[in-house]
């Protein structure tokens, strides 16, 4: 059996949808940033909504001027990657697809999501990344 890494969890037949008691509803959280020539970012931040905790499951380079390098890492510090991916690894040719993030990572609502990126280009840069996931919200408790 082959595992599509696009996919959702419950897609591929690992585990259900989303929690009981939870919802799952599609979301993108946005990351803008311009970056001048060889200028180095190490604290950008992508606020996570106080209405409900976000799953990442994949990450998409929506638009980029020229070659970067990127990490992120949650509020506790913890890097989703050993080392800083470079922009290439968003590409297929020249066509960005969906970087899997496996399994999906849980953030809670009103934490973040920290961006550290480095220019590579030489030149001044504009990078916008979309962060897939979902919003997972909790249901109310059933009535009796």
């Amino acid at each position: 059996m082959s595992l599509n890494a696009h996919a959702t969890p419950a897609l591929a037949g690992l585990v259900p949808e989303f929690p009981m008691g939870y919802v799952d509803v599609a979301f993108d959280y946005v990351y803008d940033v311009n970056l001048l020539a060889n200028q180095v970012v190490r604290d950008g931040v992508v606020p996570i909504h106080t209405d409900a905790d976000f799953v990442l499951r994949a990450i998409v380079l929506s638009q980029a001027t020229g070659a970067f390098s990127i990490r992120f890492n949650d509020s506790q510090g913890y890097y989703l990657s050993s080392g800083f991916l470079m922009s290439a690894n968003f590409l297929s040719g020249t066509v960005p697809f969906p970087y899997p993030v496996f399994p999906e990572m849980l953030f809670p609502a009103g934490s973040r999501i920290g961006v550290e990126i480095n220019d590579l280009s030489g030149a001044p840069n504009t990078v916008q990344m979309l962060l897939r996931g979902a919003k997972r919200f909790r249901l109310p408790p059933p009535r009796r």
